[in-house]
């Protein structure tokens, strides 16, 4: 972690309020403080601190996967130094996630827009990216002649890095709809009509890949659960039924994770935060239960 130590500053918060060394650690969390693209309602570089502020005070014993999250070990290693450059923010994103993997440690990602998605793939070259969110992402240019951008994301991860399963999409522009044309993705229509047969489909999927990174865009839950959000979508999923996709998607070969998209200026009564922190728990230790370190 020498060089990537260069892109880091130190968080006065911890993730979880439990403090673990990097070299004794099983996951490493970095907050990425960048909205830079952010096209609507910027706020989300508030993300990282909402989160961290949040999981202090979160109970630590899931009674779904009996695990406490007190014995997962977790380090956190601050926020990466963001500039008003895209190209420059993902490069350090890039290098971090790059040297947390060769730590033999997995790196997991407080947002922060979702174009910090593309810094991770390059650094961690995944064979599939698991998109959890209520977009695609898949225009060329958002807006005209920007070529990454939240919006754009998963069609820059695409064409450089991976091939993209998206769960949970439900708004589409037309460019976006052709472009996915033959791709696997799962509606959130198809979750809610059978979150059962969605599980067992994403399972499958994760079973029969290589190396996963998982990306959570938190406008992939329906804003009855997370209003503070920038690009809020009906008709998404709950926050339970999003825990038993996640549960049945992560495993062994997990590679990086990420949370992304908190607007904490959008959030009133903080359910948005308390949402993303059950989901950064649940996800981190199912992670933990199947890789058999807990």
């Amino acid at each position: 972690m020498d060089e990537a130590k260069l892109y880091l500053v130190e968080n006065p918060y911890f993730f979880s309020g439990i403090k673990h060394s990097y070299e004794e650690s099983w996951f490493a969390i970095v907050g990425v403080p960048f909205d830079g693209t952010t096209s609507f309602r910027p706020g989300s570089r508030f993300g990282p601190a909402s989160i961290r502020h949040f999981s202090a005070e979160a109970e630590t014993i899931s009674l779904g996967n009996s695990v406490d999250f007190e014995n997962v070990r977790v380090s956190d290693l601050g926020d990466v130094s963001v500039t008003f450059n895209v190209d420059e923010v993902l490069k350090r994103v890039e290098k971090v996630c790059r040297e947390i993997n060769a730590d033999s440690k997995t790196p997991v990602l407080l947002g922060g827009e979702h174009t910090i998605t593309l810094g991770a793939a390059r650094g961690l070259t995944p064979e599939t990216i698991i998109s959890f969110d209520a977009h695609f992402d898949y225009r060329n240019e958002y807006p005209e002649h920007v070529k990454v951008s939240h919006a754009t994301v998963m069609r820059r991860v695409r064409e450089e890095v991976c091939r993209v399963v998206h769960v949970g999409v439900r708004a589409a522009c037309r460019e976006e709809v052709e472009y996915a044309s033959g791709e696997t993705f799962v509606s959130s229509k198809q979750i809610l009509r059978n979150p059962e047969e969605a599980c067992v489909m994403l399972r499958s999927i994760v079973d029969k890949a290589g190396s996963t990174y998982v990306s959570i865009d938190l406008d992939v839950l329906d804003p009855a659960y997370a209003p503070g959000v920038a690009n809020p979508e009906a008709c998404g999923v709950s926050t339970s039924i999003l825990l038993s996709l996640l549960e049945n998607t992560v495993n062994e070969k997990l590679v990086g994770l990420d949370l992304v998209e908190l607007n904490p200026l959008l959030d009133p009564g903080s359910a948005s935060a308390a949402a993303a922190v059950r989901i950064l728990f649940e996800t981190i230790s199912n992670t933990a239960r199947r890789k058999r370190l807990v």
